[in-house]
């Protein structure tokens, strides 16, 4: 348990701060590139007894850092680049079938319930 204390503490001191989205600089000539990333976190713990004066607890979490692009940086100045994401045009497509679903589903809820007496009921 002595030696998770030491990591816990190095992870935490890692996770400061903007050192996430930002990898370290790759220097070639006379220009270097610094590559962006988004990053989210998520996490929870919790603490409990029972009656029986058993007592617990648990955490876990998660990181996900996706690269959105990098930093160009020469002697003419420093530019950033956007990495496109491949899976733009998917995510908009369910998306956009998504929203016509429901538009279709409320419509036909909305019909039907007309449908029974003339007006909005709810038998």
């Amino acid at each position: 348990m002595a030696q998770r204390v030491p990591a816990a503490r190095k992870l935490l001191t890692r996770l400061a701060g903007a050192r996430l989205c930002y990898g370290k600089p790759v220097r070639v000539g006379d220009r270097a590139i610094v590559p962006v990333a988004r990053v989210r976190t998520t996490g929870g713990f919790g603490w409990g007894s029972d009656d029986a004066s058993a007592s617990g607890g648990g955490g876990g979490g998660m990181l996900n850092a996706q690269p959105v692009g990098f930093i160009d940086v020469g002697p003419e100045g420093a530019r950033f680049e956007a990495i496109p994401d491949p899976d733009r045009s998917a995510k908009l497509l369910r998306a956009g079938a998504v929203a016509v679903v429901t538009v279709l589903a409320a419509t036909a809820v909305r019909q039907r319930l007309t449908s029974r007496s003339g007006r909005w009921s709810r038998r």
